[in-house]
């Protein structure tokens, strides 16, 4: 009875995935543009003195940091006129936790679809921020180098911490992330295929 609902789903997901990852990679321009705009505004707070501005370039993440060279070669900020410093960052590598939720809510039966599509693409927005962010922190910490440490006042713990950011947010999050977000939309399927996940899933309110 219940590997009816499974192998549909897990037909689905094998169906939808190829759909929504080409959709995601050709409409990249415009589903990065928002967590690009909210990660350079959230940056401009967190490090004005080091980010000059954040951009897309098609796929490509473009950064134009707030340093450049000097005569002798030394980075330095501000730079000396157009000298300066930039990087080009690629978004997709953690970005494809979109196609992978958006599958798995496709292949999910549901009424609910389109609502928790919807659902969907808010929630996983925060953690593509947060990759965003960390993978710009990695990239002026360490490629921008000591320059940027001394001008943030960035000790060696906190270079680490942002070393470690940038691993959750490329590694971890991106496979992560979908899964928990379909649970948390689709208790009702799981509950269907595993009857005994009902009281995890759905708690009853004790009666004291």
């Amino acid at each position: 009875m219940i590997q009816q609902p499974l192998r549909r789903f897990i037909l689905g997901v094998i169906v939808f995935f190829p759909l929504t990852f080409f959709v995601w990679y050709i409409s990249a321009t415009f589903h990065l543009a928002p967590i690009t705009l909210i990660t350079g505004k959230l940056l401009s707070m967190l490090i004005p003195d080091a980010l000059m501005w954040l951009r897309l370039d098609g796929h490509t993440l473009v950064l134009a940091s707030n340093f450049g060279h000097d005569l002798n070669g030394a980075v330095i900020s501000p730079p000396i006129g157009d000298d300066v410093l930039g990087f080009h960052l690629n978004p997709l590598i953690y970005s494809y936790s979109l196609p992978l939720l958006a599958a798995l809510i496709l292949a999910t039966p549901s009424q609910h679809k389109a609502q928790n599509l919807l659902w969907g693409l808010l929630l996983i927005l925060p953690t593509e921020v947060f990759s965003m962010t960390f993978s710009v922190l990695k990239t002026l910490t360490f490629d921008v180098g000591a320059a940027f440490q001394t001008q943030q006042g960035i000790s060696a713990p906190l270079a680490d911490f942002i070393a470690l950011g940038y691993q959750v947010g490329t590694l971890l999050l991106p496979m992560i992330a979908p899964l928990i977000i379909w649970v948390a939309l689709n208790r009702a399927f799981l509950t269907q295929l595993a009857p005994q996940l009902e009281h995890t899933l759905n708690p009853q309110p004790h009666n004291d």
